[in-house]
């Protein structure tokens, strides 16, 4: 298990501190054996040209799993139940958790180590809508998934930005998206990657379902593969960032409503 750093005291002193020390909420043991599997079939991956299906009603073939792909890339889904938490919350959360370090690190206490927004100014404007606060910002993070501590760049897209139908946003199909091109430092090295993570709203709280596709990235305005062919992505390389997956958005369902209800006009 991964050891918490300890805080300074002017870290201390934060009123959302206490969710530092709480105990990360366990896995679902039915998650536990999907990952102990193995890697899926990949023909029960989502396609990345076919990611607008996310849209449609009901569920595609595989919901929570990883694989690497005929092609090399890798990819991985995941499904959490939020109960409790609003797409209003959860817009929030991505607004607010990149201005300070502890709000990053309150997220995944033995992985993450900070998150910061590049553009405050926009997420601190009263006139920029709560989704829009994120969509169009960088944010520079460092977490360990699985292989120790790395820096990475998330550039936070207009969900158009990424290919997909950004009308639906805010309908019944999709009451929430945050979707990103990620990679290291230097652009060109290191594994890159298309987050998606997309909200619907279920009885009594939200489904977040997430997409990673690995060994993909945003090329002058294009999403192309990046990996060479002949060249797969190592199958440790989807398989830790599911398992980091599994335990940050877990322990994130646990802590948000009280996060949110505490903080929610305090940027």
């Amino acid at each position: 298990m991964s050891i918490r750093p300890e805080l300074t005291a002017e870290e201390r002193s934060l009123p959302y501190a206490k969710y530092y020390d709480m105990p990360i909420t366990p896995i679902p043991a039915e998650k536990i054996k999907i990952l102990e599997a193995g890697p899926i079939d990949p023909s029960l991956a989502l396609k990345i040209e076919d990611r607008n299906k996310l849209f449609d009603e009901g569920y595609l073939p595989c919901e929570v799993g990883y694989c690497v792909m005929d092609d090399g890339s890798a990819y991985l889904a995941n499904r959490t139940e939020m109960p409790g938490v609003t797409p209003e919350m959860f817009e929030w959360w991505f607004a607010w958790h990149g201005l300070e370090d502890m709000r990053y690190r309150i997220w995944d206490p033995e992985d993450h180590y900070f998150a910061r927004q590049q553009m405050p100014e926009k997420v601190l404007d009263p006139t920029v809508p709560m989704r829009e606060k994120t969509w169009g910002t960088v944010h520079v993070v460092r977490e360990d998934i699985g292989p120790g501590p790395d820096d990475l760049v998330l550039e936070f897209r207009y969900p158009h930005e990424l290919g997909y139908d950004e009308s639906k946003v805010g309908t019944p199909a999709c009451a929430a998206m945050m979707c990103a091109n990620g990679h290291g430092p230097v652009p060109g090295q290191g594994v890159a990657a298309i987050m998606t993570h997309m909200v619907r709203e279920i009885p009594g709280g939200i489904e977040l379902r997430s997409r990673f596709w690995i060994g993909w990235g945003l090329i002058n305005g294009q999403v192309v593969k990046l990996v060479p062919d002949g060249v797969r992505v190592p199958v440790e390389v989807p398989m830790g960032l599911f398992a980091h997956n599994l335990k940050e958005f877990g322990h994130l369902a646990a802590i948000l409503p009280d996060v949110y209800a505490e903080n929610k006009d305090k940027f």
